[in-house]
């Protein structure tokens, strides 16, 4: 799955991400990349996309252009 979300600055923002995505079952592979946002992994589970997107949006990194906004000072 490839995912670009929102608001990865810094290799702390990987660290939330990689610590927020670790424990799910049937993930390998994670990659954050910071410049550009893109989140990537390989799924072997019953998740769906809009589980992970909004997983990352609950962290604090939504995906790119959707409605969920969330900045480092708070929701818009």
């Amino acid at each position: 799955m490839e995912f670009l979300a929102e608001n990865i600055k810094c290799n702390g923002c990987v660290n939330n991400i990689k610590k927020g995505l670790e424990n799910i079952e049937g993930i390998s592979n994670l990659k954050v990349d910071i410049p550009t946002g893109k989140v990537e992994f390989e799924y072997t589970g019953d998740k769906n996309e809009k589980f992970f997107a909004k997983l990352l949006s609950d962290l604090g990194y939504p995906i790119k252009g959707s409605k969920n906004k969330f900045s480092i000072f708070g929701r818009w």
